[in-house]
């Protein structure tokens, strides 16, 4: 079984990011700012998908980029344990409680809600690839108001151009394995959370705890434009929040050049 992982993993090469589409208008983070927010509790995790452990293993990988983006991170095990003794065991019923309570029981300035939209395998005759999504809402934990939004789509495909059916059979049949495993969706959703957390005018800025956070408003401008979310699906969290559609944005632009 090792060799045939290895002449899989030497026939078949990991593709992984975000779909391709026009990049969308910079964010807003004029509320982000006005709250400053150093400490952040990430709940437990929505699970829309088929793959059964989605919610738990998504959840556990939060704390870490968090972290090194300069925020105080509460410990994911404690959050589960704490909420499930107060009777919050329930993913959908913690991200339709106010996210001041929430926020109250741990002292946490924000609190950030995750949806796990989608984690699917997808097979052909010598390919196959995993499509994932997931959307993030961060609500201010004193006034509960959203500060900040994102959806992401990804997608996880082997290349398998080596010209040779047979050995890209062996690779697609043997890639198809590890990708469903337990393991293989940590490093799925650690890469989502970095593009989510980390893109210009997409992202979410640099906490207190990075120094990098005192250039956060040349990343991520308080623009005044209100615009909060990328979404095109309404959150648990956030119901009646959804990006503006294109002839929408189009208008504003308009408005604002005259």
């Amino acid at each position: 079984m090792k060799r045939l992982l290895a002449i899989a993993a030497l026939a078949a090469t990991p593709l992984l990011g975000a779909c391709a589409g026009n990049a969308p208008p910079s964010k807003d983070y004029t509320a982000y700012y006005a709250q400053q927010p150093a400490s952040i509790l990430v709940v437990p995790v929505i699970n829309n998908s088929n793959e059964v452990d989605a919610s738990d293993l998504f959840f556990a990988t939060m704390a870490a980029p968090l972290a090194e983006r300069g925020y105080y991170a509460f410990p994911t095990n404690a959050i589960k344990t704490l909420m499930q003794a107060e009777g919050l065991g329930d993913p959908g019923f913690v991200h339709q409680a106010k996210a001041q309570d929430l926020a109250g029981l741990f002292g946490a300035d924000a609190v950030l809600y995750v949806e796990v939209l989608d984690w699917s395998s997808k097979y052909q005759v010598i390919s196959s690839s995993i499509e994932t999504e997931f959307l993030y809402t961060l609500k201010s934990g004193r006034t509960g108001e959203v500060l900040w939004q994102d959806q992401q789509e990804y997608v996880y495909a082997p290349n398998s151009s080596s010209g040779n059916i047979f050995a890209d059979l062996l690779a697609t049949a043997v890639t198809a394995l590890i990708n469903n495993t337990r393991s293989d969706f940590t490093p799925m959703a650690m890469q989502a959370n970095l593009a989510a957390l980390s893109a210009p005018g997409q992202g979410l800025p640099f906490g207190e705890r990075n120094p990098l956070s005192r250039n956060n408003r040349k990343s991520w401008p308080a623009t005044g434009s209100g615009l909060l979310t990328d979404s095109r699906q309404e959150a648990v969290a956030a119901p009646g929040l959804l990006a503006p559609k294109a002839e929408e944005v189009s208008t504003t632009k308009d408005a604002e050049t005259k």
